[in-house]
């Protein structure tokens, strides 16, 4: 596959989606890129119903979805994850692959696999909740970046109806 500069993947994955939208007699609508929470608003012309979709675009086969420390991952998931997600993978540019999760299955994607994560870390350093909270507060860690893996939402390919029947 040819590089595409990072920059780019953003608004490919975008115009994909955009376009397999339109493929659904749907009129998908970009928003201007600092909206946050979503890229586009799919309108049924005929019912008049819109959803906002959020899209991911990679070639990397995981894709960011937001960073967090231990102590608030539960409610900073509840205000990151606002509509739809659409991820586009892109491995394979010339036939890009399409998952569509909807906000409900996403964060409980997200929360059950930081929930693991987090017991994990326990076990391995031997600590309670609260001592690993702790522990994130007095070493001053960042933020921990969080990324959805293809075997995470592969059950999700091409459920576009996700979409769909939330506005047919």
């Amino acid at each position: 596959m040819e590089n595409i500069a990072k920059q780019f993947k953003g608004n490919l994955g975008l115009f994909l989606v955009c376009a397999e939208l339109s493929k659904s007699n749907l009129i998908a609508m970009p928003t201007v890129r600092n909206t946050k929470g979503y890229d586009i608003v799919a309108l049924n012309p005929k019912t008049g119903k819109a959803a906002p979709i959020q899209v991911k675009c990679t070639d990397k086969r995981d894709f960011p979805i937001l960073k967090i420390y231990w102590r608030d991952y539960e409610e900073r998931i509840e205000e990151t994850i606002l509509c739809d997600f659409v991820f586009v993978d892109i491995y394979d540019l010339n036939q890009p692959k399409y998952f569509i999760v909807s906000d409900k299955d996403l964060k409980e994607i997200l929360k059950i696999s930081i929930k693991e994560h987090a017991h994990k870390y326990q076990k391995r350093h031997n600590l309670s909740w609260g001592e690993m909270l702790e522990k994130e507060e007095r070493e001053k860690r960042k933020k921990q970046q969080w990324a959805i893996k293809l075997p995470q939402i592969s059950e999700f390919e091409d459920k576009w109806e996700t979409i769909t029947n939330r506005i047919y």
